[in-house]
């Protein structure tokens, strides 16, 4: 499957469709990041698709200036270039960035992801196994 890069305020990011499902299910644009250890979304997400993010296992992530956050982890449901899995989610309160964060674990074991900046284009392809 191939995403455009996305214009964002004159950067061009690789931004993905996932759907997350709990209570409801809903589809979230999240930009793939390849230097992010776990996926991350804001609590709002969260609260959309009916988790209580303190249920969680909370737990920090570094974030890009180097500082932590707290992140409450949930094993979830998620459907992702098709195909529908189990993915460890983290949630926050305190993530700065106005985009959600598709990180490695549970992702970049499944699926191969090819970052073209040239073309402005990512293509993500399923692993056989």
């Amino acid at each position: 499957m191939d995403f455009d890069y996305t214009n964002i305020r004159g950067n061009y990011l690789p931004l993905v469709a996932i759907e997350l499902k709990w209570k409801d299910q809903v589809r979230f644009k999240a930009h793939a990041d390849s230097g992010a250890t776990t996926s991350l979304f804001h609590a709002s997400v969260a609260a959309m698709i009916g988790i209580d993010i303190d249920k969680g296992r909370k737990t920090e992530a570094m974030v890009a200036d180097g500082s932590f956050i707290a992140i409450y982890l949930h094993k979830i449901p998620v459907k992702f270039c098709g195909k529908e899995f189990e993915a460890m989610i983290g949630f926050s309160k305190r993530l700065g960035s106005e985009l959600n964060i598709l990180g490695r674990i549970d992702f970049f074991d499944r699926f191969v992801f090819c970052f073209d900046d040239h073309n402005k284009m990512l293509s993500v392809d399923e692993i056989k196994m």
